[in-house]
């Protein structure tokens, strides 16, 4: 008898461990869900602590409408089946103690997701595996582990497997152990990547982009402007890999993106892929300077046809380098490259262009050497092909540096300014800042509410850039501190 009642008090413990929502149509608030399971999410005013595993049910919703904090216990994890949205201005997700990450959260097939004004960090990351449309607008995603089995995301601070119409937009991707953004090689994802910044992902150092994206199907990935920019002492990760490995059909649009300081900018793999690359300023892409492993401005392996026009592409390893019988399009008579490309250098050669195919390259009207006045044989030398012959590259130019698609300036006021790692932020809307020192590395990062935002930092004396985005905005100014 001891025995039993023993074993039926632990299988009670065990049911009590965790909460799974009724699935008869309940709508949920944090402080709702805290009356109905008290001792899984414990209330603590605008704190709340999650001390063991939430599902909430296919029929179900959890509504964060509070601007609060959900602290969630290490190893815990959170699994919506249901809906889930966020109301909130200012909602943050983290650890109860960082060093010991929760597992993250995860939503499941057929759930409707939408996150919004959320900071989530120091866990296991977002997994989607809905298809349908998954929207995260105005959050960041900072410190994530992803590199353990156990872990919800193990690829990626936020990974997506399937499905159209997902949008990721004016939000921040900081120091994630490994992608910012993935999807997986096989399953078909759509998806807007629209305004975000991304800094120093791939802390393990693997072989991780920063974004990493798979097939889209028949719809298209789209990555437009965006600033992908690496901590080179991080040397193996990678800007942005948009690729269909596994066959079948894939589109793309990469434009508008600021890529700089990774192991290299954009890379495309895939037999039936095509796309545009077009806008982008993509520099210093050359982090772990091995010319045979890397470090392109972009490179294409097998694709069916790549238009790039209107990219800035200085100071990478090599310029543009296409492989494995892939076809682009470089610019034609009646429709100019305009293309520029500077100092992409290894080995002490300078290499604009290399054709690794035995494919002719139409490359016409493109600036090869910038800041030069070019001759047949000057352009000859920055262009380089396994078989001779085979890059068109007359007519060719060398006009004004071309400009990255602007995004429309949003404004705001800092003051005071010096000041003592204490000042207020005033914006005409909410949205998110990050604050970078001058060699660009992030030093902070927050939300940001439409109006007076007061903002304490621990900042050495010097200056810093401040930069706020927000619904397709961005602006920034210098922030003094004494």
């Amino acid at each position: 008898m001891k025995k039993f009642t023993f074993l039926l008090l632990m299988s009670c413990a065990f049911i009590n461990a965790q909460f799974t929502s009724p699935n008869n149509g309940t709508s949920y608030t944090l402080t709702s869900l805290s009356a109905a399971a008290p001792t899984v999410l414990v209330k603590n005013g605008l704190e709340y602590t999650l001390t063991a595993d939430l599902t909430i049910s296919a029929t179900d919703k959890l509504l964060i409408s509070e601007d609060a904090t959900l602290k969630v216990n290490s190893g815990v994890a959170i699994y919506v089946f249901g809906e889930y949205k966020t109301t909130a201005g200012n909602f943050t997700i983290t650890a109860s103690t960082i060093g010991s990450p929760y597992r993250g959260i995860r939503f499941e097939e057929g759930s409707f997701a939408e996150m919004k004004n959320t900071r989530i960090e120091y866990g296991g990351g977002v997994r989607v595996l809905t298809a349908n449309g998954f929207l995260m607008d105005n959050c960041i995603l900072y410190k994530n582990n992803n590199s353990g089995s156990t872990n919800l995301a193990s690829s990626a601070a936020l990974a997506i497997f399937q499905g159209s119409g997902h949008v990721v937009k004016n939000s921040q991707f900081l120091e994630n152990s490994r992608a910012g953004i993935n999807s997986g090689a096989s399953g078909a994802v759509s998806i807007d990547i629209t305004n975000n910044y991304f800094y120093g992902n791939n802390t393990d150092n693997g072989n991780y982009p920063q974004i990493n994206m798979g097939p889209a199907g028949v719809d298209s990935t789209r990555v437009l402007n965006n600033n992908i920019i690496g901590n080179r002492a991080i040397t193996k990760s990678g800007g942005i890999s948009v690729s269909g490995l596994l066959g079948g059909v894939n589109r793309f649009r990469i434009q508008g993106n600021t890529v700089k300081d990774n192991r290299y900018g954009i890379t495309h793999q895939g037999a039936g892929s095509s796309g545009i690359i077009r806008n982008n300023i993509i520099e210093n892409n050359n982090t772990e300077n091995l010319p045979n492993a890397g470090g392109s401005g972009i490179s294409l392996t097998g694709t069916q046809k790549v238009i790039v026009r209107n990219n800035q592409i200085r100071g990478n390893l090599w310029g543009i380098t296409i492989l494995s019988n892939a076809v682009i399009d470089l610019g034609t008579a009646n429709d100019f490259g305009n293309n520029v490309f500077k100092n992409n250098i290894n080995a002490g050669n300078t290499v604009a262009f290399y054709n690794n195919t035995a494919n002719v390259v139409t490359a016409i009207g493109n600036c090869w050497r910038e800041d030069e006045i070019s001759n047949d044989t000057m352009v000859q030398a920055v262009i380089g092909s396994v078989n001779p012959n085979t890059v068109t590259f007359k007519p060719y130019n060398c006009g004004e540096s071309l400009a990255v698609s602007d995004v429309s300036k949003s404004s705001m006021k800092i003051y005071p300014n010096p000041s003592k790692n204490h000042f207020f932020l005033e914006t005409e809307t909410s949205g998110n800042i990050v604050i970078q020192d001058l060699s660009g590395k992030v030093v902070h990062s927050s939300l940001v509410v439409k109006g007076k935002n007061e903002i304490s930092t621990n900042l050495q004396s010097g200056v810093y850039i401040i930069t706020q985005q927000s619904e397709g905005k961005r602006s920034n100014t210098k922030l003094i501190i004494q």
